[in-house]
C-alpha cells in the first residue's frame, strides 16, 4: 500500500508529510506508554513483539525519506535508523515481559531516537500539523516539562495563562470572598502544604458539620486533563470552579455577587485590569473564574527525581526505585491505568481523552465483609449502566503527599492501596461491581516487589511549583 500510495499522483486522500512525520513521534510515544506497558496487549502478554513490529513499520516508512533525510545531512538517516535498529535489538535480546527493562529501554534507545526524529523533521524542513495537539511537537523528549501543551487543555487563546492572571487568581484561590458567608476559600480543603489536598478522609460541607461525599483531590497537573472531578462531570476548570462556588454544601457562593464585592476593591480592581486588558469590563463572572483556573494550570509538577532521571540525570534513582518503576510499568499493569508521562488517565498517544475506571472501592476498610462504596461515580450524570461505579483515574504524581487515597479515602497508605490491587481490587473482596474494568486477576506481587512500587512512586514528588510561589 505504502509503495502505491508512493507512485500515485498527489491526491487529497494522500498523506502529508507533516502527518506521516507525527504519526512516526506518535508510534514512539505509544511503543512507550501503551506497548510495553501491556496495555494493547494486557492479557495475551504479546507486548514486546508487537512494540518489534512497530518498529518495523516505522524503518519501513523512514526509508521512503531516505533521499530528503540525505539531501539536508549526509549522515542524518544512518544515524536515525542505527538508533532504531539497536532499540529492535534489545527487544530480540530480552523477551520476558515481567523482565523487561523498560526503564533502560526508556533512556538508552527510546529518548535518543525520540530526539534524533524531532531534529531531523526539522532539518528536513517538515511543518508540524496545523491547529493545537496536547504533545509539543518540538520538544526533543515526551518526558521533557515541556512535553504537554498546557494550552491544549484551554479555553481559546484570549484566556491562556499569563503572569498576571496567575497572580490574580493566586490571591482569588486564598480569599474566602467567593463563599456565601466569607469563611472558605478554596485553599481551605487544597491547601499548598498538603499538595494542594487537606489530609482527611472526606472534607467537611460550609456548616462544618457533616462530611462531603469525596475525598480532596489534589490539584498538582489538574490543567493536564480533559475532564474534571472524580465523575468527569465537567470539561475543563473553569466550568470546574464555577460549579463548585455555586454548590451548596461547599462554597454556597454566586460569581455574581462576587462581582459586586471584588468590584469595591480597588486592588482587584487594578488586578484584574492588568490580567484582562482587552476585555470591555475586565472584572466579571467568567474572568473570575478563567484567573483562578489560570493559577490552577500553573501548578505543574513535573520536575520530580524520576523526571530527571529519565532526562539524564542516573543519579536520581535507587536501584529499588528502578526496579519498582519496571514493575509498575510491567508486572504490576499500573501504567495501563496511569499513563506515562503524567501517570493520570489522559490516554497517550494523543493525550486528548481521560479515562474512567471501574475497580470496585470498598466502603471501608472491614474486610469480613467487606461492602462495595455506594457512590455510583460517574453514573450519576451519565446513566449507562458501564459507568456505575466509575471514577476518574487520579495523578499518582506527588502521592506521598496526598494520603488518604481513592475517591472516598478509604485507604490510609500506600501499602494498603497495593494490597487492594495485588488482590485484584474489588473482586478479590467480592465485591466487584458488574463491570469492573480493573483485571480480575491477582497480581501476585511479593512484599518486596510492593515495596520497590511504592519506592518509585515517592520518586514522582515534586513540589517545587507551589515553593515558587508561596
Amino acid at each position: 500500500i505504502l509503495r502505491r500510495l508512493e507512485k500515485e499522483p498527489d491526491m487529497e486522500y494522500k498523506f502529508k508529510d507533516e502527518l506521516v512525520w507525527d504519526a512516526l513521534r506518535s508510534a514512539i510515544v505509544g511503543i512507550t506508554t501503551s506497548g510495553i506497558t501491556g496495555l494493547d496487549s494486557p492479557t495475551a502478554n504479546y507486548s514486546l513483539p508487537e512494540a518489534n513490529a512497530s518498529i518495523d513499520g516505522i524503518l519501513q516508512i523512514l526509508n521512503f525519506y531516505k533521499s530528503a533525510i540525505s539531501e539536508k545531512n549526509p549522515n542524518a538517516f544512518t544515524e536515525l535508523t542505527s538508533l532504531l535498529i539497536n532499540a529492535k535489538g534489545y527487544l530480540l535480546q530480552n523477551k520476558n515481559f515481567n523482565k523487561f527493562d523498560r526503564l533502560a529501554f526508556i533512556t538508552s534507545y527510546i529518548n535518543p531516537f525520540y530526539k534524533k526524529l524531532i531534529e531531523t523533521r526539522k532539518e528536513t524542513g517538515f511543518a508540524i500539523p496545523a491547529g493545537r495537539q496536547a504533545v509539543n511537537a518540538d520538544a526533543t523528549s515526551f518526558f521533557s516539562a515541556d512535553a504537554l501543551n498546557i494550552n491544549f487543555y484551554s479555553p481559546p487563546e484570549e484566556y491562556w495563562v499569563t503572569p498576571e492572571r496567575v497572580e490574580l487568581g493566586k490571591r482569588l484561590f486564598s480569599d474566602p470572598i467567593l463563599s456565601g458567608n466569607n469563611t472558605r476559600s478554596c485553599a481551605s480543603c487544597h491547601q499548598p502544604a498538603k499538595a494542594f489536598t487537606d489530609g482527611l478522609q472526606k472534607p467537611f460541607a460550609l456548616d462544618n458539620k457533616t462530611l462531603l461525599t469525596r475525598n480532596t483531590p489534589t490539584l498538582y497537573n489538574s490543567g493536564y486533563q480533559t475532564t474534571q472531578f472524580y465523575d468527569s462531570r465537567s470539561d475543563i476548570l473553569e466550568n470546574q470552579l464555577t460549579e463548585v462556588v455555586h454548590n451548596q454544601e461547599e462554597m454556597k457562593g454566586s460569581l455574581k455577587q462576587s462581582v459586586v464585592d471584588l468590584k469595591k476593591s480597588t486592588a482587584y480592581s487594578r488586578l484584574f485590569n492588568a490580567a484582562y486588558p482587552a476585555e470591555k469590563d475586565p472584572l466579571n463572572t467568567y474572568t473570575i473564574a478563567n484567573a483562578i483556573a489560570s493559577y490552577v494550570r500553573s501548578l505543574q509538577s513535573l520536575n520530580s527525581p524520576f523526571d530527571e532521571y529519565v532526562r539524564g540525570d542516573e543519579t536520581k534513582l535507587t536501584k529499588a526505585e528502578k526496579k519498582g518503576f519496571n514493575l509498575f510499568s510491567g508486572k504490576a499493569k499500573c501504567a495501563t491505568c496511569h499513563f506515562i508521562p503524567l501517570f493520570n488517565g489522559v490516554v497517550p498517544p494523543f493525550y486528548a481523552n481521560t479515562e474512567s475506571e471501574v475497580i470496585g472501592v470498598p466502603k471501608t476498610k472491614n474486610k469480613n465483609p467487606a461492602e462495595l462504596d455506594d457512590d455510583l461515580g460517574k453514573y450519576l450524570f451519565i446513566q449507562s449502566e458501564i459507568y456505575k461505579h466509575s471514577f476518574k483515574t487520579p495523578t499518582l504524581r506527588n502521592i506521598e503527599l496526598t494520603a488518604p487515597y481513592m475517591h472516598n479515602g478509604v485507604f490510609e497508605t500506600l501499602e494498603e492501596v497495593m494490597e487492594f490491587y495485588n488482590n485484584g481490587g474489588g473482586k478479590g473482596l467480592h465485591i466487584a461491581p458488574k463491570y469492573q474494568t480493573l483485571p480480575f486477576d491477582k497480581l501476585n506481587l511479593s512484599k518486596k516487589e510492593i515495596k520497590d512500587i511504592i519506592s518509585f512512586m515517592k520518586t514522582l514528588t515534586d513540589t517545587t511549583t507551589a515553593k515558587k510561589l508561596y
